[in-house]
Parts: C-alpha cells; sequence; structure tokens
C-alpha cells in the first residue's frame, strides 16, 4: 500500500461544513487516512489537527480520530457488539474491486462475495474486508433495480459521486454506515422523529456459525433483523439487531472502534459522545 502525497495530508481544511459527519477511532490516523485515500482517492482527504478528514458526496465526512494510548494493544469490536460502526463503499462491479483489494498489504478480504437471491436486497452482492488496523469495512453492488422497489416507492441514496482520482475499480461513493443496535424498533423511532429519516426496507436474517466464521471470522450463530433508513436523502444507515447473546457495550470514542454519528452536523464536530440506550453513539444529550 503506497501513503498518499504528503500535500494532500496536510491542506487546510475547507470551512464547508458537512450535511453529516461519521466520527470514527483508529490507532494510527496517518495509516487511517492514507489507506482511506488508497481507496476514494487522495483529494478526498485532509487533516484537521490530529485528525484526518475524509469527504464522500453528497456532503458527508468520515473523521478518523486518534485513539488514546494503551498498555495493550486493542482488537476491533465485533460486528455484532452493540453500537459497533462499519462504513460501506457501494461499487459498480464488486468483483473487480474485490480484486484490487486483495493486492493491498495488510487488507483481509473475508469470506466470499454473496449474491442476495430474494426479499427486499435481492440482487444485491456484498462482502467484508478487514482494513490494516483490524476494523471491518464492507463492498456492496446494487442492482439497477432494487428488489425493495417491489413494495415500496422509498428509495435509498444511490447517487453518490466518486473522487476523480479514486483507486478503488468502479468505486461510486459510500453507500451507507452501519451500526449494530441494541433495539432496532427505538432506534428507527429516533432517527424518524429527531432526523427526519425514512425507512427504506426491513428484513429478517438468519445465518448459522459456518456462514458466520466465513464471512466474519465470528464463531457465532442466530437471527438478525435489518432495516436501511435514509437522512435527507444523502446518507443511508443500516441497522442490525443481532440475536446473539453476550454481545460486549459501545465504546468509548477514544478506544478502538469507538465512534460517533453526527446527522445535521455542526462546523465543529461534537465534543462528547453519549451512548444512546438504544445502541447508537451521538451527541448529547441524545433525546430518546
Amino acid at each position: 500500500m503506497t501513503t498518499a502525497p504528503d500535500t494532500s495530508l496536510s491542506r487546510t481544511p475547507s470551512p464547508r461544513t458537512p450535511a453529516h459527519r461519521i466520527t470514527v477511532a483508529v490507532p494510527d490516523v496517518d495509516v487511517a487516512t492514507a489507506f482511506l485515500a488508497e481507496l476514494a482517492g487522495p483529494s478526498t482527504v485532509d487533516r484537521d489537527g490530529a485528525d484526518g478528514v475524509v469527504s464522500f458526496s453528497p456532503g458527508i465526512e468520515v473523521r478518523l480520530v486518534p485513539t488514546a494510548a494503551t498498555a495493550t494493544p486493542e482488537t476491533p469490536p465485533r460486528l455484532v457488539d452493540i453500537g459497533t460502526n462499519h462504513l460501506c463503499l457501494r461499487v459498480g462491479d464488486v468483483d473487480a474491486a474485490v480484486a484490487h483489494l486483495e493486492q493491498l498489504p495488510g487488507v483481509d478480504v473475508l469470506g466470499d462475495i454473496i449474491t442476495i437471491p430474494e426479499g427486499p436486497i435481492r440482487g444485491n452482492r456484498w462482502i467484508y474486508f478487514r482494513s490494516p488496523w483490524g476494523t471491518l469495512f464492507e463492498l456492496q453492488q446494487w442492482p439497477d433495480t432494487p428488489g425493495y422497489a417491489d413494495t415500496t416507492t422509498e428509495r435509498l441514496h444511490h447517487g453518490q459521486r466518486p473522487a476523480a482520482d479514486a483507486p478503488l475499480p468502479t468505486l461510486l461513493g459510500l453507500d451507507h454506515t452501519g451500526y449494530s443496535v441494541h433495539d432496532l424498533d427505538a432506534t428507527i423511532d429516533h432517527l424518524v422523529t429527531h432526523h427526519q429519516a425514512r425507512v427504506v426496507l426491513r428484513t429478517e436474517i438468519a445465518a448459522d456459525r459456518a456462514f458466520m466464521q466465513r464471512q466474519f471470522g465470528l464463531d457465532v450463530e442466530g437471527t438478525s433483523a435489518m432495516a436501511m433508513v435514509v437522512v435527507d436523502d444523502a446518507l443511508n444507515l443500516e441497522l442490525f439487531e443481532h440475536g446473539i447473546p453476550d454481545r460486549q457495550s459501545p465504546r468509548a470514542l477514544d478506544r478502538l472502534g469507538g465512534n460517533l454519528l453526527e446527522l445535521h452536523a455542526t462546523p465543529k464536530p461534537a465534543p462528547e459522545a453519549h451512548h444512546a440506550p438504544f445502541g447508537l453513539t451521538l451527541p448529547g444529550p441524545v433525546a430518546t
């Protein structure tokens, strides 16, 4: 993996206020920012003091903040743990994108490309991968007509525009940010009530232990309730309530895998993160 040019990592950030901000804690901001530049393009990255900033259309900011020093290196939270976040990149050809990822040092592509045969995400093709520091990311390729179009006039935002210098083949942009939550219905209610989110699809998913081990490296099995909502026709949110015992609690923003979701972001990032009882980590105080 090459590093992004020094000029792209040291520019003065644009004064533009993002529509929505996704903050993620990483062990090395330089490494994480350079890695995302290798996917989304050097022109998408900036630095803001100790933080890395990666911009996606339309007005979505991914902010990378440093974790606190710990005596023992931490492993990332599991996909099924409460509050866990993953970022999903939308591509036009997932096979070509995976072939590219497999050539990047430190990247671990997990399992196989899965094609959904039926239901509201029929025709969707997806696969997860681990970044060099272990955090989960996802690739997703949507069909021209999504399965959920059979039953609703609502639509996710599929109008992302990639940077012209994006190295990841067929990258279309940030498809969604995904979260494991404690209470799916309460999470949706909060997003609809306080952020004018619209529910686009809901479904139930069952996975056996062999599938979870192959696709996510998890020795668990269970069922999951999943929903996708859209905010401002700009940001898609994927929400999972996993029916799995012994899920860990959300991590603080200064620990590996800690995250903060700022919908309708203010110019200055929120100074504090608060864990809502339903599972998201939000700027406070959290209205429920």
